[in-house]
């Protein structure tokens, strides 16, 4: 279990830097006392946090329809993700780890942020995503190459923020959604929100057993033999508690989320199972201020977080044990210099206190960046942003990073752009790569990427009901000093900076919307082709990577009619390459996903009923080869809205 006691020390570093990051943010007054009037019809106002902006000139940004997300509210993060973006989603199976590519980079250059604040696992340098309810979310912004140095830094590939966000209604509402599926599966969620303009608090819970035994094609065998997943139920806990306050234009925000899970790991169906079993525990706590004081906007957030993993297995029963105490300080503030120009300025601190029996010692470190940006946008017709930073190592400044995006109307009166970027983005290497026993290096150089995009992007609306948008990127990037693990002797993997890798490609994406009285349609497709080559290794430097996939292709189709409503979504991927000369593969496939449901609205409450059914043709395919995806499957939810 996380105990308290397992934070040890308070360096007078991160304490001074506390001190002076809330010494930015003007406190929150006390609540006055006024008369409201019940029958006033109050229209809903959510505040943005101010470190995260929306879209910047010249950079791609992503934001996932808030209604799709809500459909995925029993599933993990990775489910959403591999059917609303262009991501590459390795998944080991139902249950199992599941990390992203962007672009052609590594799950390592993916930086997932909580309302602007890194929850990478600082010894991996990478997120399951498996772990991350959906539910537990209100909205995801996905930002691509240097469009995440605005939030972060490390992102080579992008940045994933997961936001929540209070409605600011006078009202309490409880939402209670049991779910029932195939494989042993149930779930259920729970939300309660009450409050009014001036205060909100947000309860949310998610439970989730699942023994996973689904059937799969066993390919290894010399006659194909149809199987059943064993060795793979997972059990998953996850509760958050959100708080708001807010006087004018300023608000106060504390979040809190616990999540547990326990999995047994069936291993691949090459080596059969060995015993694997893993436990994962965090607490994450976030405190934000966000104030505004005539041309100023002033936001500062401190996190401490702590997490707990336990692994064993029939071969290693002791197992690894890590413990991490991780502190991060964030805040600036935002100046605006004219109508048309704004300012920002970001100081970032993040400590890293670990644990481990596979490290030689307790570990700390610490890292710090100041980010200075400007954005300029003139009329409706051109923008421009210009981003700096500078990051210290613990005691070691990297060199500068910088972005700069440029974008320009090309029709009058239309939403139509042309769209500029390049950066140079450093990526710290991980607690692992560095400290971990055997094998890490303490004397590996940070990665670094230059990157290149450029593209297209319109959006149309013809009449009252017809509208159309769509986007193309070319993209490029460099990546240098890449961190590979390589074989020291016959036992023992060694770090190094042995790797120079360019990935480039292109990105499309559509969408149309058509609404008529009762009726509404939507249709979201995306394609992405991505190269991505080992340039430091001769013989190779012509082969696409290991697991990234050429060709990746996604589409949504939402109907709805009156109270019925239906969603079909289509991912395909081609093949993957399993080896580095490019022998060695996995078949590309297409999956199929089809959701029906009915909303059901009686005096202000309202039930949504709700059958999913995912890989409605049974396909037999892999992400990671040996461990296979699941078939046919189904899920029934049933959500109840109460107003109290």
């Amino acid at each position: 279990m996380l105990k308290l006691s397992s934070l040890k020390i308070q360096p007078s570093r991160f304490v001074l830097l506390l001190n002076i990051l809330f010494s930015f943010a003007p406190g929150l007054l006390s609540g006055q006392s006024t008369q409201q009037d019940d029958t006033l019809k109050i229209e809903e106002v959510v505040i943005t946090r101010k470190q995260i902006s929306s879209e910047q000139p010249g950079f791609k940004f992503y934001s996932i329809d808030t209604d799709l997300l809500k459909s995925y509210d029993h599933f993990s993060l990775n489910d959403v993700l591999r059917d609303a973006t262009p991501l590459f989603m390795k998944e080991y199976g139902a249950g199992l780890t599941a990390t992203s590519s962007f672009r052609g980079t590594s799950a390592g250059h993916t930086q997932v942020t909580w309302n602007g604040i890194n929850i990478n696992d600082p010894m991996l340098g990478q997120t399951d995503f498996s772990l991350i309810p959906s539910g537990m979310i209100d909205n995801v912004i996905v930002s691509f190459g240097g469009a995440s140095m605005d939030l972060g830094s490390g992102a080579i590939g992008g940045i994933i923020n997961l936001g929540n966000e209070p409605s600011w209604r006078k009202e309490t509402v409880i939402l209670v959604a049991p779910g029932l599926g195939s494989y042993g599966r149930y779930n259920g969620l729970i939300k309660a929100s009450t409050g009014n303009e001036k205060f909100q608090s947000v309860t949310k819970a998610f439970l989730n057993i699942a023994e996973n035994n689904f059937i799969f094609l066993d390919t290894e065998m010399a006659v194909p033999e149809w199987k059943y997943r064993e060795h793979n139920k997972t059990s998953q806990r996850s509760i958050m508690q959100e708080f708001y306050m807010r006087k004018s234009a300023d608000v106060l925000s504390a979040r809190f989320w616990y999540q547990s899970t326990s999995r047994n790991l069936p291993g691949s169906i090459l080596y059969g199972y060995s015993g694997e079993k893993q436990y994962d525990e965090s607490l994450r706590s976030l405190i934000t201020c966000d104030a505004v004081r005539g041309k100023m906007e002033f936001f500062s957030s401190a996190a401490w977080m702590l997490t707990d993993m336990r692994y064993s297995s029939f071969w290693d029963t002791t197992g690894s044990d890590n413990k991490v105490n991780t502190f991060i300080l964030k805040g600036g503030m935002n100046l605006l210099l004219s109508g048309a120009t704004t300012v920002k300025i970001v100081l970032n601190d993040e400590l890293n206190l670990v644990e481990s029996n596979y490290y030689s010692g307790n570990i700390n470190h610490n890292n710090a960046s100041l980010t200075i940006s400007a954005e300029r946008k003139k009329g409706k017709w051109f923008g421009a942003a210009l981003l700096l930073r500078e990051t210290l190592d613990d005691k070691s400044f990297l060199v500068p990073d910088f972005s700069a995006g440029f974008e320009l109307r090309t029709i009058r009166g239309e939403e139509h752009y042309i769209k500029l970027n390049l950066s140079r983005n450093s990526k710290i290497p991980s607690l692992n790569d560095r400290f971990w026993n055997p094998g890490g290096n303490p004397d590996l150089k940070n990665e670094y990427a230059y990157s290149l995009e450029s593209g297209y992007k319109l959006s149309h609306t013809m009449g009252s009901r017809f509208k159309i948008s769509s986007e193309l990127n070319y993209f490029n990037n460099h990546i240098r000093n890449m961190i590979q693990w390589y074989p020291e002797t016959e036992f023992i993997w060694v770090a190094g900076n042995i790797g120079s890798v360019n990935t480039s490609g292109f990105e499309t994406s559509a969408s149309l919307g058509y609404t008529a009285n009762k009726f509404s349609a939507g249709w979201d497709a995306a394609y992405s082709f991505t190269r991505a080559r080992d340039i430091s290794t001769e013989g190779t430097s012509d082969k696409q990577l290991a697991y990234i996939p050429k060709h990746l292709a996604n589409s949504t189709l939402q109907i709805s009619y009156r109270n019925f409503y239906s969603t079909l979504v289509t991912n395909f991927t081609n093949r993957i390459y399993t080896s580095s000369d490019n022998t060695g593969y996995i078949d590309g496939y297409a999956v199929n996903s089809l959701t029906g449901g009915y909303k059901l609205n009686f005096r202000g409450n309202s039930a949504d009923i709700r059958l999913k059914a995912d890989n409605i043709f049974n396909a037999a395919y892999q992400t990671i080869a040996y461990y296979p995806q699941p078939g046919r499957s189904w899920l029934f939810v049933l959500s109840l809205r109460f107003k109290v």
